[in-house]
């Protein structure tokens, strides 16, 4: 079953319909690499996360230059 999340992308949170229950599986799904951080609502989450209608994804990984760099990715 398709849920409707919101993705971070372009500097707003448009509404997406995934077919992934987990984030693990919305990595694969969005092509999100394994070293990104994704947040759901603001908070850190990890693979196994059940991802539910309306949530709020966001990836950012850290900037290879070194320091505290992120950047966020357009998913």
């Amino acid at each position: 079953m398709a849920r409707k999340i919101k993705v971070l992308s372009g500097g707003g949170f448009p509404e997406r319909e995934v077919n992934s229950t987990t984030v693990g599986a919305l990595r694969n799904e969005l092509d999100i690499p394994s070293r990104a951080s994704i947040s759901v609502n603001g908070t850190g989450v990890a693979d196994d996360y059940e991802l539910q209608d309306n949530d709020l994804v966001a990836a950012v990984e850290n900037d290879k230059g070194g320091g505290m760099h992120f950047k966020f990715i357009n998913l």
